[in-house]
């Protein structure tokens, strides 16, 4: 009997959305457990479809992440900050503060958990900003923190 699991199931290999075959007694435990539903051609359908979308959506967010990423290379971003003598700054140069500079500056929304400094700045002059945009797109912008 083939059966599409609504959740995760270990002793069957078998995740959320899957569609396997089972043997009847098996079958309706798990329909009596809802842990799955009679799989006929109208539900394989419907995971198909949702997956076809899903499929979709990464592309399209893979996509946006490339072209944020090739917007984002060319990009020589200036942050100013308080500082004291000597060129040191008061604190360091926050991701938020770096969050609010590329939406002033880009127009562009990034989170700022996205961002990361490392090591955390210190200092005026230049320095290199690692932002993760997606899973598998990654950009480096040039900061250049100036005193206010």
């Amino acid at each position: 009997m083939k059966v599409m699991f609504l959740k995760e199931v270990p002793a069957n290999n078998a995740r959320a959305g899957d569609v396997k075959e089972v043997v009847p007694g098996y079958a309706r435990y798990l329909l009596r457990e809802k842990l799955a539903l009679v799989a006929d051609d109208k539900i394989v359908a419907q995971v198909k479809e949702r997956e076809s979308a899903t499929r979709r959506r990464t592309e399209k967010q893979l996509a946006d992440a490339r072209a944020l990423h090739a917007k984002l290379k060319t990009l020589n971003m200036t942050v100013y900050a308080k500082t004291g003598d000597g060129g040191r700054l008061f604190g360091s140069v926050t991701n938020e503060q770096i969050s609010q500079q590329l939406k002033r500056e880009v127009g562009v929304d990034i989170d700022k958990r996205k961002i990361e400094v490392e090591p955390p700045i210190k200092s005026l002059g230049p320095h290199e900003v690692v932002i993760k945009l997606h899973t598998e797109v990654t950009a480096t912008v040039k900061v250049v923190v100036v005193a206010q």
